[in-house]
């Protein structure tokens, strides 16, 4: 088994991690998704929509993801039964992936996927996650002041 959740396309991007033959950074196929030529914003968020739908390159990610969870994952953790970096990161990319950083992607799309949900849930009522949200508002004056991305992951203690 391998902590290292990090291996699905779509975390590798965030995880910064390079291609070992090119040492290029490893992308993931959501930021890949409307980046070829295409000369609409339109069409980019078409190219998007079609990723993250069931049969889409994204989508199939999610469901590998949602399928590891269950396997390794352990009450709302990604990994084992503790907060760790693999939930961690779950929780940060699903919620820039649900959060408008992806122009096109609907803030639903893993509605459908009860683990990885679930890790959202978890991480995001985790006292520490909480507090240091709940300092960002502070910091911030309001919790309109943070970036969309940021007020899904805020709003993942309520799911």
């Amino acid at each position: 088994t391998s902590l290292y959740l990090v291996e699905e396309p779509l975390l590798v991007a965030e995880s910064g991690r390079t291609h070992g033959r090119t040492g290029r950074p490893r992308e993931s196929p959501l930021t890949n998704v409307g980046q070829e030529v295409l000369p609409t914003k339109e069409e980019k968020e078409v190219a998007r929509l079609v990723a993250v739908s069931e049969g889409g390159v994204v989508h199939d990610v999610l469901v590998r993801i949602d399928a590891f969870i269950e396997a390794h994952g352990d009450d709302g953790y990604a990994v084992g039964a503790d907060l760790n970096i693999a939930s961690i990161l779950t929780f940060t990319t699903i919620g820039r992936l649900v959060g408008g950083v992806f122009v096109g992607v609907p803030s639903t799309v893993c509605d459908p996927f009860l683990n990885i949900q679930r890790v959202r849930k978890t991480v995001g009522s985790h006292p520490a996650v909480v507090a240091w949200y709940d300092a960002r508002i502070e910091q911030q004056k309001s919790i309109d002041k943070l970036s969309p991305a940021e007020q899904i992951l805020v709003g993942c203690r309520d799911m």
